[in-house]
């Protein structure tokens, strides 16, 4: 599944530079590593910033890991963190 599926799955728009060309999935993580400092400094300020349960989300995908035969892709996985029981939304 291409990363702009998974986006669709998800029903996240995809963003788009001010040229109206889409963000590659380079660009995600570029995002993603420069809003993760963006709340590192906000907590810093003492502002309000949402937590995330890295150690619960881990500790879900290694229990799915060690039930199942089949090696999990990427759906799977966003599937279980993503609390997606439906199947694909395409």
């Amino acid at each position: 599944m291409e990363f702009r599926e998974i986006l669709k799955r998800y029903h996240i728009s995809p963003l788009k530079y001010d040229d109206d060309t889409e963000l590659s999935e380079s660009d995600y993580g570029f995002l993603f590593s420069i809003l993760s400092k963006y709340y590192i400094a906000k907590q810093c300020l003492g502002n309000r910033v949402p937590k995330i349960d890295e150690e619960g989300m881990r500790n879900k995908i290694e229990n799915y890991c060690k039930r199942t035969l089949v090696l999990p892709e990427i759906e799977d996985l966003m599937d279980i963190l993503m609390n997606q029981n439906k199947g694909a939304v395409l």
